[in-house]
């Protein structure tokens, strides 16, 4: 079981590629920017051990891209904090055990479907029905936890989260080159355009 909620969290960062060295010291300065709560792609799972080595509970590191059940029991086993599907299949929630598991959805009728499963619903990819989508969703599932999840600029994570979502996840918003950076100032930068403690 985790402690972890995406209401608390707010702010999802999808971690970028990069070597374990520049990972961490990029884990650091989102650590000192408040930003705890990063995905790591399935594909990239043997990173997640170290990851959890190095920031024990600094950091809750939750597991994106799930599409089989498989995939969650990997996922699961490999301590992920919490779980992001890009589909919604019933058999994922038993395969969960109990983590926090958002079920992925994009139409009205596929989220009313996921949300009968789960009060945690991941709208993805979000950026493709256009920023007003996250202007009207939220009111129209008051009862569900919706987490916005998509190629988004500052303005358009705000808006999601105004309207009542519960987190947002902007896809690609660090590039893997930014991670390189010998000081990570441009890091920090997009870091802080990200702090939404405001809202």
């Amino acid at each position: 079981m985790t402690d972890w909620t995406a209401s608390d969290a707010r702010v999802i960062v999808d971690l970028p590629d990069g070597n374990p060295e520049d990972l961490v010291a990029a884990g650091e300065v989102l650590i000192q920017e408040a930003l705890t709560s990063w995905a790591l792609p399935i594909e990239r799972l043997d990173e997640l051990a170290e990851l959890r080595q190095v920031f024990g509970a600094r950091a809750r590191i939750g597991v994106s891209g799930l599409r089989t059940a498989a995939q969650v029991r990997d996922a699961v086993a490999g301590g992920a904090a919490f779980l992001l599907a890009d589909i919604t299949r019933e058999e994922m929630l038993a395969a969960a055990g109990g983590l926090p598991l958002a079920l992925g959805a994009l139409t009205l009728n596929e989220i009313a479907r996921a949300a009968d499963l789960s009060p945690l619903v991941q709208v993805i990819p979000c950026d493709s029905m256009g920023s007003m989508y996250g202007r009207s969703l939220p009111a129209l599932f008051p009862d569900v936890e919706l987490i916005a999840t998509g190629r988004m600029e500052r303005f358009v994570v705000e808006l999601w989260l105004e309207a009542g979502a519960a987190a947002a996840c902007p896809r690609g918003w660090f590039s893997p080159d930014s991670v390189t950076e010998p000081d990570l100032s441009e890091f920090r930068q997009r870091c802080r355009a990200l702090n939404v403690a405001d809202l």
